[in-house]
């Protein structure tokens, strides 16, 4: 009698030890334990089954479960967080003003960015984005991103669809987290959103990798050529040698990419119909006057032409203190329709540096060769709540285009030279202050003065009327951002 009595209370007693713990944190240690209390006599076979089979449904209970979230988005997750979906969203409001000798560019308010995203993953590694911008200008609204991902391992997971290339460290870190109001000069020279596949990943502590193969043609555009064929190869890699030494609170950031392709001198752009393709454009960080604009590239049906980038970056970051800077070069080989071969550069830099006047760290932000969200050490809420102040940054940029090899006269015609008389390149200076009230909203005030090289624009009034000509924009911005 004692002994049934002893059993009834040991399986009463492990009932609600198994009960109260969390369901996954016992699952692989379970079985193992009423194995051995029922082989040590302590519970009977038929105690042991009744103790699995309240767990089993209190596991199916939990697993059915849907639990809302907010965490940098609006979100539901499954009870055992295997699967998840999110609705996630950013309006950036912009207010440009320009100097009055740059008539052709109105001072103006503009919604640069409204973005809606769904995303989620499925059976915890397979994992979806869909986005659209419906600030675009282009088409009203657009696909901004939409792929799909499989993560079976962390060092090699790979994504289908539209998505950021991987190339370049101020183009990988996304509009919400980046310093300035606008990215430098360099990054009319990156490949940005396109169509294609990628594998990357995490291969050891500290070290990121991502290799991709696209259309090469930009964001919402397919290979409509039927005489060229040929895909972009776009690479990246990065190292954080301070992680890999252990070194806390700091950021040692060295990178490289590279792409190539083979891509036809008569391409689909926006929509369009196949037109004759021409180098990168270039316009200041103000997103004002288009400074450097060369002409399409002649060729033959049949002829491929050769765009090549290199990239090279690096940062350090320390605490509240961070530098950073890129180079980044385009290569464009080919042949003119009158059969004469070219080879040309286009080069841009930049350095910056960036201050979190009230100490937030920017190590922490830092992930997967990649900058992330700044957190306020203080929120700043409401002015009667009596809050923090949030979190203050300052930043000073330098940045040069160089496209001197298509200067009028370089070259035979044929080759993208510039128009007689227009830049062929330019150098700015960048100051800007941004107020982070809390993690999803921001204030930010730029001042961008761009000097133009070789050359300058010419300006009219908004009859057409010539005014004049100008080697200079100088311009205030200012955003007002929230995203969740």
């Amino acid at each position: 009698m004692k002994s049934i009595k002893l059993r009834g209370i040991c399986a009463a007693v492990t009932g609600a030890l198994l009960m109260s713990f969390g369901v996954n944190a016992m699952a692989d240690s379970t079985d193992d334990l009423l194995q051995t209390l029922i082989s040590k006599g302590v519970l009977t076979e038929e105690e042991g089954a009744q103790l699995l089979r309240g767990r089993d449904t209190e596991k199916a209970k939990k697993k059915d479960e849907i639990k809302a979230t907010f965490k940098d988005g609006i979100g539901f997750e499954s009870g055992d967080k295997q699967h998840a979906i999110s609705v996630n969203g950013r309006v950036q409001l912009d207010y440009r003003n320009f100097g009055e000798q740059d008539a052709q560019t109105a001072d103006t308010f503009d919604v640069r960015r409204a973005f809606m995203t769904v995303k989620g993953k499925f059976y915890n590694d397979y994992d979806f984005n869909i986005t659209a911008d419906f600030g675009s200008t282009t088409n009203n609204s657009q696909l901004d991103e939409a792929y799909f991902g499989i993560n079976w391992w962390d060092q090699a997971r790979f994504r289908f669809g539209q998505f950021k290339m991987p190339f370049g460290l101020e183009q990988n870190t996304s509009d919400i987290f980046t310093d300035f109001q606008e990215r430098s000069l360099v990054d009319s020279l990156t490949p940005g959103k396109e169509r294609g596949a990628m594998v990357f990943g995490v291969p050891t502590k500290g070290v990121y990798y991502g290799l991709a193969a696209s259309t090469g043609r930009g964001k919402n555009v397919n290979n409509i050529d039927t005489q060229v064929e040929g895909l972009d190869v776009i690479g990246r890699a990065t190292v954080n040698f301070a992680e890999i030494m252990g070194i806390g609170d700091t950021v040692y950031h060295v990178g490289g990419g590279i792409s190539r392709g083979d891509i036809s001198p008569r391409q689909q752009t926006n929509g369009a119909a196949l037109a004759n393709f021409a180098a990168s454009s270039g316009r200041t960080e103000s997103r004002g006057l288009t400074f450097f604009t060369p002409t399409a590239f002649t060729s033959l049906a049949d002829d491929e032409l050769t765009r090549t980038r290199y990239g090279i970056e690096g940062a350090v970051a320390m605490g509240p203190v961070k530098f950073q800077t890129e180079w980044i070069k385009h290569n464009y080989d080919g042949k003119t329709a009158g059969n004469v071969s070219f080879d040309k550069d286009i080069k841009a830099w930049y350095a910056s540096l960036n201050w979190m006047v009230t100490g937030e760290s920017f190590a922490s932000t830092y992930k997967d060769g990649n900058w992330g969200r700044i957190k306020p050490k203080s929120d700043f809420i409401h002015p009667s709540a009596g809050y923090g102040i949030g979190a203050v940054e300052l930043s000073l940029r330098y940045s040069d285009f160089d496209g001197g090899d298509f200067a009028t006269g370089s070259s035979p015609a044929g080759t993208g030279n510039v128009a007689a008389n227009n830049p062929t390149g330019a150098h700015a200076w960048t100051a800007g202050a941004q107020w982070i009230l809390n993690p999803n909203t921001r204030l930010v005030l730029n001042y961008v003065t761009t000097k133009f090289e070789d050359g300058s624009i010419a300006y009219a009034n908004n009859q057409g009327a010539a005014l004049g000509r100008t080697d200079e924009e100088k311009a205030i911005t200012m955003r007002a951002q929230f995203d969740f």
